[in-house]
């Protein structure tokens, strides 16, 4: 099954907020299926210094993003700059991968404690320090 089976999901609300809590229940069975416990699944940002914390977060989680990435970089098979045929994209492919990674990187939120808020609180700082080092030519 992939996405192109489902129908489009009603959006309500905040839409960071309800991707958040959609996977946190989906992330609750996963966790149960592959046996890890909820304290490592959903943390607290207290406990990042913790080796088992940083090991399943790095492990059980960032790998997996990174695969994920490059079955994204595969479905787009016209992005080498040498290459002379151009190929169909399969979007639904592509956009397979690309909520992959969302659904990952929520993981990684949740595993480390980071809210939505705290997210985006994060971001929008981060996006405007690299706005200053636009103007500022760094």
């Amino acid at each position: 099954m992939d996405i192109s089976e489902i129908k489009d999901p009603k959006i309500h609300g905040d839409m960071l907020e309800m991707m958040f809590n959609k996977q946190r229940d989906a992330e609750k069975k996963f966790a149960n299926i592959e046996g890890i416990p909820e304290w490592k699944a959903f943390g607290k940002i207290e406990n990042l210094h913790l080796p088992e914390v940083c090991r399943h977060i790095t492990d059980n989680i960032l790998w997996r993003i990174v695969q994920e990435i490059n079955e994204a970089v595969v479905a787009l098979r016209n992005g080498k700059n040498w290459r002379q045929t151009n190929y169909f994209t399969d979007l639904n492919e592509y956009l397979d991968e690309i909520a992959d990674i969302q659904i990952y990187f929520i993981n990684a939120c949740l595993a480390s404690g980071i809210s939505p808020e705290l997210l985006t609180k994060t971001v929008l700082k981060k996006i405007q320090v690299n706005e200053k080092r636009i103007e500022s030519k760094y």
